[in-house]
């Protein structure tokens, strides 16, 4: 691991960051943080479910701890702090950059693999020598996992080391890769938390392996990073029994001792040519006792000494020494580093292995790989009492305490029958294999784990569509207003070109849901949620779609089209619903302010490949600042399927019915409609209101207070797009009332349909639809002039009826399907100019496989987890209705938790209950 004779190899920071200036400017910090940090750290964690310890005990334990090693750590007061602090920032940087082209080179790689789930192991060791991490992961690997081990040390960017395990060199483009992934992370050395901490949807695996005084940079602040650690992790494991010191009342540790992958050591299938190195010591007449590792200060080389007394024996020594002084007998070889792929060239030729550790708190908690390794070599094998090695004493082993050693029994090097067999049995028990079953049938135990298995396969048919709301920010309500539902109908076009279309939205945490039979992503995470509509906000959620999107998208749809700025993914198409920027903030003194509040606009059009408008007033906007953008918006105004709304005879009453079919809020004129109301109710007796839409409970309650009043004539209710033809059908008067932020608007393009008297305001696109007096009245956008629109109608019944005739006529001009064969030739010439090419998927082969599982309160999540779990690695995505009310990092992608009342807008494939 990392010793603390390697911390400056692993340091990312320049050399000034440790000059004692810097340490001296961060000291009044430490100061103030280092005094707290005990505090802080013990109410963060012991209020978890997790640990049922008491909180005065938990602190006199760690500060018992921190105090009784101060000896130790006060020369090191500032090395943790400093250096994670300055790596936590450069990696706080990189993920607030624009994403790297190799980040998107590792997504398609990513898109490439089919895999149960993503590991990853940050910057700790190198590859060579391979240890624990590496040979897990390798084994993981295997198993279908597709793992990153990251080694600084290598020459490329990324190597391919076995199928589905990768090496990468510089893991700063892995974390932004990994940034829209759930990603199992095997943490080893604190360090690694700088990188991790950066992760949006991660499993933390915390395997202890050492000490904590061990390793680089130890000092106060990283033994309470430890604990930290310790307490927040998913999964916990350690390797040896004294670890269980460092693991202090986590109950739910699994100890995971070292192992062997035998079949690296099997020298009876191939022949082994004996290393150059390795020519001028063997001589047929001496004994070879061999080493591999490192030599470091647990060395014992009085020990080797010792045994290179003895007449006829050589000792040969393969591994890095950091040792500064070390002197040895001429009959000790120290021949340094080998690759693990070369070892069993070297073992082969010795007689023995020895393992000469001083015994001491920190060998006794080491399981020696090689210890293991030595088994399945099946050489005699020496070495100290320390603890992990103690346990396995028998025929074969031999432990010698250094200061009684004095020579070998001359039958040592005769390994008999039973020493055969003793070492094979350790080998067989211990193997990695073993291990990597034992470890996953543990985390499979666990929920945190569902998430790993849980990141959705992309197809390359898929089309992604970057909106701020379709659902609200918890992925609950439906926003069934004009800009939803054209999506919907897009989503519709994208079917009939075999394309899937998904919808990534801002969100308060990482929620997926469907709408029917598109999906619906949150972009949002436990540290990016809607709280607050700020601008670094908005631009955090454009960058997450960025990451998304790049590497993995076939096609990328801006639902607004200026939330490309300042992050665009191409093939790229924006969409304009209309100059939404008209709103009453458009008051500018001067020409710096007016280009400051529309530089995203302008901006965010000029760097798309197409922008489609809706209307012509967006269009016009453009050319008036900027000719040449304007040059590649398309018209494309909205639409009306006329076999849905078409006019009807109704009959049964002589009640005028006026209808506002908008949102529920400011903007499209409710407020000025509800000033309306009491006098036009007054003097025309045989007239109701009906507003219909979704709204913000204050809005609401505004037209509550109205229906109190009107009892029997006001009426307020929600009704589903594919109902509301029903609505204008019973309807006589349409009002669209928008005050700003408009283009050709669906409801008042359906009121026409059905053949209703239209009173728009002059806003936006509704001018492309509304005539003057011709299909219907345009307004001024205030109360006076929509009340002496309404008393218009109300007293011309003719003119009504005209107005109506004359909107079906101008309806047809904006028929569905010419829409859709617009939009279908748009998205055909973006992918052909972009050299993209794809085959048509069927709808069905487009689907998403869902299964909604309900679980009672007293079942055990033995009943129900492996199930799920089951599912997950089938491909099929999986709801879980349930009173648990598990951590919002518990639902990612294919896997969401949803309380038992709520609302679903699709009918899932499959229905399992555990009650």
């Amino acid at each position: 691991m990392i010793s603390k004779k390697d911390a400056k190899s692993y340091s990312i920071i320049p050399q000034e960051i440790n000059s004692v200036k810097v340490a001296l400017q961060q000291m009044e910090l430490i100061k103030e943080n280092q005094e707290m940090k005990l505090e802080t750290l013990h109410t963060d964690f012991l209020n978890r479910e997790l640990v049922a310890i008491e909180k005065k005990e938990a602190i006199k334990h760690l500060k018992e701890k921190v105090e009784s090693q101060n000896y130790e750590l006060a020369k090191y007061d500032l090395l943790y702090i400093t250096e994670y602090s300055a790596q936590y920032k450069y990696y706080k940087a990189v993920v607030e950059s624009p994403i790297s082209q190799e980040a998107i080179n590792l997504v398609k790689l990513i898109q490439e693999h089919q895999y149960t789930g993503i590991v990853v192991y940050p910057n700790a060791v190198h590859w060579n020598p391979v240890q624990r991490p590496q040979q897990i992961m390798m084994d993981l690997a295997k198993r279908g996992f597709l793992c990153f081990f990251c080694d600084s040390s290598q020459s490329v960017d990324i190597h391919k080391e076995h199928e589905k395990l990768y090496i990468v060199s510089n893991q700063s483009h892995l974390l932004q890769a990994l940034q829209n992934f759930h990603v199992l992370v095997m943490n080893t050395w604190l360090m690694q938390n700088a990188w991790t901490e950066h992760l949006p949807h991660k499993t933390i695996w915390y395997d202890v392996l050492d000490r904590v005084d061990f390793f680089s940079f130890y000092d106060k602040g990283m033994l309470a990073a430890h604990y930290q650690n310790l307490y927040e992790a998913d999964i916990v494991t350690y390797s040896a029994q004294a670890l269980s010191e460092y693991i202090y009342k986590r109950e739910d540790a699994l100890y995971l001792p070292n192992a062997v992958k035998i079949e690296d050591f099997d020298m009876t299938n191939h022949e082994l040519v004996m290393p150059e190195d390795l020519l001028t010591i063997i001589d047929g007449n001496s004994k070879i006792i061999g080493y591999y590792g490192a030599i470091e200060e647990w060395f014992d080389t009085e020990l080797v000494s010792k045994l290179a007394n003895h007449k006829n024996v050589k000792i040969v020594l393969i591994g890095h020494c950091g040792l500064s002084e070390l002197e040895l007998p001429e009959n000790v070889y120290l021949l340094g580093s080998k690759p693990y792929s070369e070892l069993s060239r070297y073992t082969s030729y010795f007689d023995a292995m020895i393992i000469p550790f001083l015994v001491n708190d920190l060998t006794n908690a080491v399981s020696p790989v090689k210890f293991f390794e030595y088994c399945a070599i099946g050489k005699p094998i020496i070495s100290t009492p320390i603890a992990e090695v103690l346990q396995y004493e028998g025929p074969g082993i031999t432990l010698v305490n250094t200061s009684e050693f004095s020579s070998l029994d001359p039958t040592f090097w005769n390994l008999n029958s039973k020493g055969i067999r003793h070492l094979q049995n350790i080998a067989n028990e211990n193997q990695w294999k073993n291990r990597t079953s034992t470890i996953l049938d543990f985390m499979e135990k666990s929920p945190s784990f569902l998430p790993v298995l849980a990141n959705k396969k992309d197809e390359k048919n898929e089309v992604n569509v970057f909106a701020a709301t379709f659902l609200d920010y918890e992925g609950g309500n439906y926003y069934s207003g004009g800009a939803e539902r054209y999506l919907v109908d897009l989503h519709e076009v994208c079917v009939e070109l075999g394309l899937k279309l998904n919808i990534y939205q801002y969100g308060d945490f990482s929620w997926y849901r469907k709408y029917k039979d598109i999906d619906v992503y949150s972009l949002g995470h436990e540290s990016l949620c809607m709280d607050e509509f700020t601008m670094d906000n908005l631009l955090s959620f454009s960058r997450r779609f960025d990451y998304m999107a790049k590497g993995r998208s076939m096609l990328n749809i801006y639902s607004a089209f200026f939330q490309s700025y300042p992050n665009i993914a191409h093939p790229s198409i924006g969409i304009s619903h209309g100059v939404a920027w008209d709103s009453p903030h458009s008051q500018f003194e001067d020409g710096f302010q007016f280009w400051n509040l529309n530089e995203k606009y302008i901006q965010s059009a000029d760097q798309l490949q197409k922008l489609v408008s809706v209307d012509t007033n967006t269009a016009n906007w453009f050319q008036t600042v900027s000719y040449e953008t304007s040059l590649k918006i398309e018209t494309i105004p909205n639409y009306v399927d006329q076999n849905e709304f078409f006019p009807v005879q109704r009959e049964g009453d002589d009640k005028i019915r006026i209808v506002y079919p908008r949102r529920l809020y400011r903007p499209r004129g409710l407020y000025i409609t509800l000033d309306i109301v009491d006098r036009i109710l007054n003097d025309y007796p045989n007239v109701e209101f009906h507003f219909v839409g979704k709204g913000f409970p204050e809005d609401l309650q505004a037209i509550y207070d109205k229906m109190e009043q009107w009892a029997g004539r006001i009426y307020c209710y929600h009704s589903e797009p594919e109902d509301m033809h029903l609505v204008y059908k019973n309807s006589d008067i349409v009002l669209i009332p928008t005050l700003y932020s408009e283009g050709t608007s669906l409801s008042c393009l359906e009121a026409c349909a059905t053949g209703n008297t239209v009173i728009a305001t002059r806003v936006g696109g509704l001018t492309d639809i509304i005539i003057d007096h011709y299909n219907g009245l345009l307004i001024h956008p205030d109360k006076e002039s929509l009340e002496e629109a309404v008393r218009i109608c109300l007293d011309n019944p003719e003119k009504m009826k005209k107005f109506g005739e004359n909107a079906i006529e101008v309806s047809k001009a904006f028929n569905k399907d010419i829409w859709k064969k617009r939009w279908k030739t748009v998205v055909k010439d973006v992918l052909q100019n972009h050299g993209v090419e794809w085959v048509p998927k069927s709808e069905n082969d487009l689907k998403t496989q869902t299964i909604e599982i309900t679980i009672g309160s007293e079942i055990e999540k033995s009943e129900w987890l492996p199930y799920v779990t089951d599912c997950l690695k089938q491909g099929m995505t999986v709801f879980i209705r349930s009173t648990l009310k598990p951590e919002m990092n518990l639902s990612f992608e294919r896997i969401q938790w949803l309380p038992l009342e709520a609302e679903v807008y699709f009918v899932p494939d499959k229905v399992k209950k555990f009650v």
